[in-house]
């Protein structure tokens, strides 16, 4: 499970290199709502609208935990398909959930998520070794995308592609990311397997997410 964690770690550091170096190359950007509603365009506004943000932060001398929090909660978590993102790493579990238990769910995968952001986006200073590119040939099948990002590192000449999964209700949001064939989906799927099995069955962890808010 620890492997596993420090993968998690490694991945979201990654994604938050992608996002840093893409609006530090394109600020100001395009807002999300302002872009075409296409995968790809939305990709590189969700991506340029988040960093240049953070970019400002670290500009301005203000990155600090807490306005790096309040930034995560509303430039990363709206571009974030959290319900869907829970159903998916809950699979078959996710059925035998009342609608308020699914919303505990949904809560701890937001949580952990920016849990694990925060200090990355605090500690961040170097900006300019790394580009991205957002593959214009992206593949969709109704309300479902898949957007290839291209990441070249100038100091160690090494290309990394990075999958976005996005899917479409009122607006494209992203539902999963994949570096080096790890899907952050299937790293809650393990998780919540384990912990459920552990635990003896969904409503003796649901008690326990309970009891730790």
């Amino acid at each position: 499970m620890k492997i596993v964690l420090n993968i998690l770690k490694a991945f979201l550091i990654n994604i938050l290199f992608i996002g840093i170096i893409f609006a530090s190359n394109s600020c100001p950007s395009i807002s999300p709502k302002d872009a075409k509603d296409l995968p790809v365009e939305q990709a590189e506004a969700i991506l340029g609208d988040i960093l240049c943000s953070f970019i400002e932060l670290h500009t301005e001398g203000n990155n600090t935990f807490f306005s790096a929090l309040s930034l995560t909660k509303k430039k990363i978590i709206p571009y974030i398909d959290i319900e869907y993102s829970t159903e998916l790493a809950l699979g078959s579990y996710w059925e035998q959930l009342q609608p308020m238990d699914k919303k505990i769910f949904e809560r701890d995968i937001k949580t952990t998520l920016i849990d694990e952001y925060i200090n990355s986006l605090v500690n961040i200073e170097d900006w300019n070794q790394v580009n991205i590119t957002v593959d214009k040939n992206f593949s969709q099948l109704n309300n479902l995308a898949e957007v290839k990002v291209l990441i070249s590192s100038g100091y160690q000449n090494v290309t990394t592609t990075v999958t976005l999964k996005m899917t479409r209700k009122d607006r494209w949001r992203i539902y999963d990311l994949i570096f080096q064939s790890f899907s952050i989906v299937d790293y809650f799927e393990y998780s919540y397997d384990e912990k459920i099995k552990r635990a003896g069955g969904l409503q003796n962890i649901l008690q326990n997410m309970l009891q730790r808010t």
